[in-house]
């Protein structure tokens, strides 16, 4: 199954909200059954590798820099593939402006539509976009843990 991985859902595993952790935790037996292969644009390590260091710069008490490491270690191994499929200006600000998105979240959005395959999201915006476009967002379904 191939998932498009927005960055909130992959940050949720490293720095868990009580959201968070009930949504993306159960990507992670996905994961680990080979059950799944994430897609995601060009920008995701920036996005999510930016997060993860101002998290250790700002609490380095609470998120040392073994954490980091060992965090982006993890990452690096995940089934992840990278694509580097544009969008134009012009689609780029009217979707941000549309569904309230801002222009690092459209391009996960998307993928998912292009593909037609289910995003996995927590942001209220890419969700809104995503119904209006009849992309999937994926959900916990029951124990299987697949999406509608």
């Amino acid at each position: 199954m191939k998932i498009v991985l927005d960055a909130n859902a992959a940050i949720d595993w490293f720095i868990p909200t009580p959201e968070g952790e009930a949504y993306s935790s159960h990507l992670i037996p996905l994961v680990n059954s080979g059950d799944i292969r994430f897609v995601v644009p060009l920008h995701f390590d920036i996005e999510v590798t930016a997060h993860l260091v101002k998290k250790h710069r700002r609490l380095p008490q609470q998120y040392p820099i073994n954490w980091l490491n060992t965090t982006l270690d993890v990452l690096d191994a995940l089934p992840i593939d990278i694509t580097g499929q544009g969008i134009n200006f012009s689609l780029l600000g009217k979707l941000a402006a549309t569904y309230s998105l801002t222009p690092y979240d459209v391009p996960y959005f998307q993928l998912a539509r292009l593909m037609e395959i289910p995003i996995a999201t927590r942001d209220r915006g890419i969700i809104s976009a995503s119904k209006h476009w009849h992309v999937l967002h994926w959900q916990l379904k029951g124990k299987n843990g697949h999406g509608r």
